[in-house]
């Protein structure tokens, strides 16, 4: 058990209330600071307390959760989301609270700093180097040869990607190296290049406790061919030695990045050579993974992540609900939305769960570069994983966008 006990948690962001349902349950009290546009109804049964700004920015919530400790005090600041996970750790380093390290959370934020600190580590090695300038990208293309992969050290959401397959696209993606990278801190470089890949995708679901990962799901990843994902299914369509592969390679990353407690998402390849990294995260899944997790497995990583927290034993997991469960999305081309609907269709395909659209008629869609390009989704469950993924793909079948190109294009 967690020694010290977490008694009140400070919440940076978030438009989600599942891991703050999951606080109040453990018997926590739930503070919240983030911005007044994600405050939701449920926000408000849920929180006993709720400091809200039009603006919030990272630095605005360092500065916030450093005054309101004096006045409120809180035992943990924690964060499910990509957006404040370095800042939440610079809280907890600030004031002292028990949690990741600092180090461990920067490791696992900026791509290029993980690269360096698992260099040399028990794990299989990527060929990579932090990139600044249009020269650093060529050595690294001549040493290593193509294709290699080009993406933002503190990237999120499979934005900005590009598999340069050749010295000509090599040539037009450097001549805006410098520019595209300007949002990047100061002190990080702003674009890490990897070799390339090549195999399946997954990711291994965890949670971690004084050291100690425990495994939960390898979840089996689809990914359109800029590598944005564009489906999951849990469990993986894997043998017992290719999970046992993935699941030792996971657990020897999150040991060797520092990582001792709470959920970890980590993405890997299965390449010829083995599994090898693309990233890790100190959070649960996005793309609701975490609701997969839950239905085919009985895990509930967020309820997991709270009764350590709180002190309490280890949760056990609950009867699986589903042998399978799988998320598809719609990828629509680049252009106009002329129509769009089969929401009601889908949502009464077999097994789904939910369907939605997030695409409207009169919309301009651009090409899936980054899952916010994404146009639809759908959630089955089955018998087991090649049921639960053909009763997702079929819903989605069962949603309409069609699109007319722009006319400059």
């Amino acid at each position: 058990m967690r020694t010290p006990a977490v008694k009140s948690v400070l919440f940076v962001g978030g438009k989600r209330t599942e891991a703050l349902e999951a606080a109040r349950n453990a018997g926590l009290q739930v503070i919240y600071a983030g911005p007044t546009s994600d405050m939701s109804r449920q926000h408000h049964e849920l929180v006993d307390a709720a400091f809200l700004f039009p603006e919030f920015s990272p630095e605005l919530a360092f500065r916030v959760a450093v005054g309101l400790r004096e006045l409120l005090p809180f035992d943990l600041a924690y964060t499910a989301g990509d957006a404040y996970l370095q800042t939440a750790a610079q809280i907890n380093d600030e004031l002292g609270l028990k949690s990741n390290s600092l180090r461990a959370v920067s490791a696992v934020n900026d791509k290029a700093l993980m690269r360096e600190v698992l260099r040399e580590m028990p794990v299989g090695q990527v060929a990579s180097a932090e990139i600044r300038t249009r020269s650093d990208l060529e050595r690294f293309a001549t040493s290593n040869g193509f294709p290699l992969i080009l993406k933002p050290s503190r990237g999120s959401a499979s934005k900005d990607i590009h598999i340069v397959s050749g010295p000509a696209e090599l040539r037009e993606i450097s001549a805006g190296l410098e520019t595209a990278g300007d949002d990047a801190p100061k002190d990080t470089a702003p674009w890490v290049v990897e070799e390339f890949l090549a195999g399946r995708e997954f990711s291994v679901e965890t949670h971690s406790a004084a050291g100690v990962h425990q495994i939960l799901a390898v979840t089996e990843k689809f990914t359109n061919e800029h590598r944005v994902e564009i489906g999951h299914v849990v469990p993986a369509r894997i043998t017992a030695a290719e999970h046992t592969q993935l699941t030792d390679e996971t657990t020897s990353v999150l040991t060797a990045l520092g990582v001792e407690e709470g959920p970890a998402h980590t993405e890997l390849i299965l390449t010829a050579r083995g599994p090898r990294l693309v990233e890790t995260h100190t959070r649960p899944g996005g793309d609701a993974i975490v609701e997969l997790i839950k239905i085919a497995t009985g895990y509930d990583i967020h309820e997991m992540t709270f009764s350590w927290l709180s002190g309490k034993p280890p949760v056990v997991a609950h009867d699986p609900q589903a042998g399978g469960a799988a998320i598809w999305f719609l990828t629509a081309g680049r252009g106009r939305v002329t129509a769009a609907g089969g929401e009601a269709e889908a949502r009464a395909s077999e097994g789904v769960r939910f369907a939605s659209l997030s695409a409207a008629a009169g919309d301009v869609v651009a090409e899936v570069r980054s899952s916010d390009d994404r146009h639809g989704e759908a959630l089955a469950v089955g018998d087991d994983a090649d049921s639960a993924l053909r009763n997702a793909r079929e819903a989605i079948g069962r949603l309409v966008v069609e699109v007319e190109p722009l006319g400059h294009d």
